[in-house]
């Protein structure tokens, strides 16, 4: 019983972090988007393509624990990848942006 009514206390908490994860989400794709688009020096294009790179990495790291989930636990949670993918592209997005900025960092 009580159990129901923290949840029920916190629940606009929970709402306001999907909201924030979804705007920094629309926003890490946009950056990411034209962090593609744009030319560069070789440089630049080295950065580009090791967080692309990490991003790749961190997306299937994230299929392989979904698929590890539905295969032990044989159900499909309510915010799985299937139902929603824009989970998967703001965590992509997310990962490429936070990788750019430590690869721009670290290579200038």
């Amino acid at each position: 019983m009580n159990l129901i009514k923290f949840i029920e206390s916190h629940q606009m908490f929970g709402i306001g972090l999907l909201w924030l994860f979804l705007v920094a989400s629309l926003v890490c794709t946009l950056i990411m988007i034209v962090t593609l688009i744009k030319k560069g020096d070789e440089r630049k294009g080295y950065v580009v393509r090791k967080s692309g790179l990490t991003a790749l990495v961190v997306g299937i790291i994230f299929l392989i624990l979904n698929i590890i989930w539905n295969i032990f636990f044989e159900q499909n949670s309510s915010i799985g990848f299937e139902d929603n993918p824009i989970i998967y592209v703001g965590i992509i997005s997310i990962a490429f942006n936070i990788s750019y900025l430590i690869n721009m960092r670290k290579y200038r």
